[in-house]
């Protein structure tokens, strides 16, 4: 790593790190403080950037391309597109979270996850993603303490401990077999694949992230599921060094996995239960695209990468929100409320468009991409895509039609705050804002995609050696 990145690195380092060591501040002074450093740190990561400032500064292009060759990123611009995705994710669970929920123990904790998040986007060390893989989930477990939260805290012990274990098995054996025996390394890249296949819920190792979200807390369960880091350690460490047969097999239980859970949030009647089947389904639909012969459906699955993990952080905190004003909600009826929270319904909405894929959002040009893809690759499997993208349409439009339609209520007028309004306008608007104007971010993401094809094409000859 050159002098330019790692200042650059350090940079970003700094307002975490800052947030994690205020004391004294107090719960209402700390969330400020919190608000401050996100947002530098979020400017600090865009500044250099060339999807940021492409159109604005020329002269931060020499710049920018200094900093992505002294990075030394073997997927060339991807961090430039994950880090400030990361950035996002802690800005708006600082604005939008309840201050109830969100206490000066949970402000330190939401900003290791995000230290932690950007570091793992920055590296493709294998070793230093063990660090950080197990680090998040022992900040996930940190977020449960209590009598209350028993059950969550247990299914997360049982599954991540099982899944960090995998991995850190899966790295010894691949480090001892690379050069010398390619089955050793083969049995360790299949176990960091089944390492991140738990760790995004593919079947059959899908039930504990709808688990966590009903019975432990939402705001740390989003936080933890978002970024979405096994599908980060997957495209690292396993699709490049790989077999196409093992490669096929994961994508169809992506793809399985995208209808199955699909299926079962249709007969959710909790929202809580809802959001968590929707993330199982999205984020498969991610693997099985990383997993896909195709540069088009490996593109797209990078583009559903960062549309669904912002859409879905946002959608699980407009539950969060309304949870705090109405108690637990359930779907088996209309609770109206659109008149008291037109703001909060229309970033619903946008944000639930962007899931299911519809045109002028985000999701529209990753699902269009991959769906090409995949019915390039495999046609059956193509068909699959679009009826799990039909099948989630029905899903969080029912979501939105229960929470937010029905007769007026004349109760208290409990009115969204502005920070509120703010988190979710931003998470909206960045949503529409790239799905219309998407070519920078795909071509960014093309070169890492092409990265990754030529990592595969390298190592084909050995995978048909041992075939």
């Amino acid at each position: 790593m050159g002098t330019e990145a790692v200042v650059w690195v350090v940079a970003l380092a700094v307002a975490p790190a800052a947030v994690m060591t205020a004391y004294g501040l107090g719960s209402r002074g700390k969330r400020f403080y919190a608000l401050a450093a996100a947002s530098a740190c979020l400017l600090a990561i865009l500044a250099p950037a060339p999807l940021a400032f492409y159109f604005f500064a020329p002269r931060f292009r020499d710049f920018s391309a200094v900093l992505e060759s002294s990075l030394a990123h073997p997927l060339g611009p991807l961090p430039f597109v994950l880090v400030p995705f990361a950035a996002t994710l802690w800005v708006l669970t600082v604005l939008v979270t309840p201050a109830g929920r969100l206490d000066e123990a949970s402000l330190a904790r939401t900003a290791m996850v995000c230290l932690l998040t950007m570091g793992s986007f920055l590296t493709a060390s294998p070793w230093l993603l063990v660090f950080f893989w197990a680090l998040t989930v022992v900040m996930y477990v940190a977020g449960h303490g209590g009598p209350h939260f028993n059950g969550a805290r247990r299914v997360a012990v049982v599954y991540m401990g099982l899944s960090t274990v995998l991995l850190a098995a899966g790295v010894v054996a691949a480090a001892s077999g690379s050069g010398r025996s390619g089955q050793i390394e083969q049995i360790g890249v299949g176990l960091i694949l089944a390492a991140a296949l738990i760790r995004q819920g593919i079947f059959p190792f899908h039930a504990w992230i709808p688990e966590i979200f009903d019975r432990g807390r939402i705001g740390p369960a989003s936080i933890f599921s978002a970024p979405q880091m096994g599908t980060y350690v997957a495209l690292i460490l396993v699709v490049p060094h790989c077999s196409p047969a093992l490669l096929r097999a994961a994508a169809v239980l992506g793809l399985i996995t995208a209808l199955y859970a699909v299926f079962l949030a249709l007969y959710q009647t909790d929202a809580r239960r809802t959001c968590g089947y929707l993330f199982v389904s999205q984020s498969a639909l991610v693997v099985a695209g990383l997993d896909l012969p195709s540069p088009e459906a490996l593109v797209g699955a990078l583009i559903l990468w960062v549309s669904s993990g912002l859409a879905l952080a946002g959608l699980s905190r407009c539950v969060l929100v309304l949870e705090a004003r109405r108690g637990r909600l359930s779907l088996d009826r209309f609770h109206g409320g659109y008149e008291r929270m037109p703001i909060l319904a229309a970033c619903f909405l946008i944000l639930s468009l962007a899931i299911m894929g519809f045109p002028v959002t985000l999701g529209f040009v990753g699902e269009e991409m991959l769906v090409r893809g995949a019915v390039d690759s495999f046609p059956g499997l193509g068909l699959s895509v679009v009826a799990a993208g039909a099948l989630t349409g029905l899903v969080v439009m029912r979501m939105y039609f229960s929470l937010f339609c029905g007769r007026r209520r004349t109760g208290a007028r409990l009115r969204m705050l502005r920070t509120e309004g703010l988190g979710f306008s931003i998470a909206a608007l960045l949503l529409l804002g790239f799905g219309m104007a998407p070519a920078k971010l795909v071509r960014l993401l093309d070169r890492a995609g092409a990265a990754v094809m030529q990592s595969r094409e390298a190592v084909m000859p050995d995978m048909q050696k041992l075939e």
